[in-house]
């Protein structure tokens, strides 16, 4: 809906003073689950990472801001941050090839089995 919004010329705005709580606790597989399912919606809306671009470049500089991050605060936490960046990538790419893979397999890879349900 955003992408939309700003193709019909609306506008984005900064503004500093503005705060969001934006925090989610997922495990491993529900984060992988996640991914696969922004993957797949970026299969079927290609549209999108035409006109705005592919999400790659900005994924790799959020590893690079937070491994610097986590090198001078919590270096402890670095090989889970890998892991979680790893299985990130792994489920976006196999979401993004969901054409090839049975409905059976997407559903067990999906955060929202019942998508594939209705839509094959």
């Amino acid at each position: 809906m955003a992408a939309k919004m700003l193709l019909s010329g609306w506008k984005i705005a900064y503004v500093a003073e503005a705060r969001a709580y934006h925090s989610h606790n997922y495990t491993l597989r529900q984060e992988f689950e996640r991914y696969f399912d922004i993957g797949v919606f970026h299969a079927r809306e290609g549209w999108l990472l035409e006109v705005f671009g592919k999400p790659e470049g900005e994924g790799l500089r959020f590893l690079r801001s937070e491994i610097s991050y986590l090198l001078k605060k919590a270096p402890q936490k670095i090989p889970s941050a890998l892991l979680r960046n790893a299985l990130k990538y792994i489920a976006y790419r196999l979401g993004r090839m969901e054409a090839m893979l049975p409905i059976q397999l997407k559903q067990s890879l999906a955060m929202n089995k019942a998508y594939f349900s209705s839509k094959c």
